[in-house]
């Protein structure tokens, strides 16, 4: 008998869900912006509520750490990677605030809008703005669960946002290196 091709796996399928109040409109850039950098389907997953266990009530935020431990309760069977969009404010222990956060190189992220939306001046950003920022953040998240680190290259996705004005100047690309990296990650997870 001939040996027969191996049959190559489906790409690995991200979920995306909302916790909280995110216009489908946003949902939509994000995976559009997922699908184009990762070459990876996405499927928009029902809404779930953010956990008020997480809520830190010194702080009025949410710590990003302990919503991601609230998702490790449940099954995600059909999908390699699951990033979580909210619109609280996130922070964790050592951080005053963060824009996302991610399991390194497993399977959850979570990034916020809340300040996303706003300029440094505390004006309104323009949606072309605040629809970059959210691609930005939630492509270097999920980067971050395909075992990417954050990377010192000028403008590279992995770089670590040190506020807005930075965010804003990053390009929406990874550099050669960790364009390797992801794609190396993503290719053994079709094996």
């Amino acid at each position: 008998m001939p040996l027969q091709p191996r049959k190559k796996a489906p790409a690995p399928s991200i979920g995306l869900t909302k916790m909280g109040r995110i216009p489908h409109t946003v949902l939509r850039v994000i995976a559009a912006n997922i699908q184009a950098m990762l070459e990876a389907p996405v499927e928009m997953l029902p809404a779930m509520e953010i956990p008020e266990t997480a809520y830190q009530t010194q702080r009025c935020q949410y710590d990003a750490g302990l919503v991601l431990k609230y998702l490790t309760h449940f099954s995600f069977p059909h999908h390699s990677r699951i990033l979580a969009v909210t619109d609280v404010d996130l922070c964790t222990p050592i951080h005053t605030f963060v824009y996302g956060q991610a399991e390194l190189g497993r399977t959850l992220a979570i990034i916020s809008d809340f300040r996303l939306k706003y300029m440094e001046d505390g004006t309104a950003a323009a949606e072309g703005v605040y629809y970059e920022r959210l691609a930005k953040v939630a492509l270097h998240e999920l980067a971050h669960t395909l075992s990417l680190y954050h990377c010192e290259t000028p403008k590279c996705l992995m770089q670590v946002s040190r506020g807005l004005s930075h965010l804003d100047g990053l390009d929406v690309f990874f550099c050669e290196r960790c364009t390797f990296v992801l794609h190396e990650s993503l290719r053994n997870l079709h094996i």
